[in-house]
């Protein structure tokens, strides 16, 4: 049994756009605990997008703060095959351990309460994909 693997990193875009007191490209892990808690809390929703796992993180549609328990969560829009208009807003949420190692700890589709609370409260952020593209261009040059 593997004990953790990683499957991402806090990039700085949400570093900045949560205002996290971390480090830029602080990894994120997966522990079979973890994913044996993901699979038990939301069985359907892991089935369904537990191998997505990696892609929400890196790529997801919105950011968001969790106010009590500050966890970070990456949210992913994913649509029906046969309904585009029809989504779901996949919520993975990361939390630092008391060590100070982030950790996947939960995955599940959002309820429709649920996003209006956030969508009410401002919560959720928009992840801005070309912001990475320009860090990554201006790291990447020569001086």
């Amino acid at each position: 049994m593997r004990r953790r693997e990683k499957i991402g990193s806090i990039n700085e875009i949400v570093i900045d756009t949560l205002n996290l007191p971390i480090q830029p490209n602080t990894p994120i892990f997966s522990g079979e605990t973890n994913l044996i808690n993901m699979r038990e809390d939301h069985p359907e929703d892991f089935e369904k997008y537990g191998d997505h796992l990696r892609e929400i993180i890196s790529s997801p549609d919105y950011i968001s703060l969790h106010p009590r328990q500050r966890s970070i969560e990456y949210i992913k829009l994913f649509y029906d095959e046969k309904d585009e208009k029809k989504e779901e807003r996949v919520l993975v949420a990361i939390r630092g351990s008391k060590s100070g190692v982030f950790f996947a700890r939960s995955l599940y589709v959002m309820g429709k309460d649920t996003v209006l609370k956030y969508k009410k409260n401002g919560s959720f952020k928009e992840y801005r994909k070309d912001e990475m593209s320009k860090k990554e261009a201006r790291s990447s040059k020569v001086p």
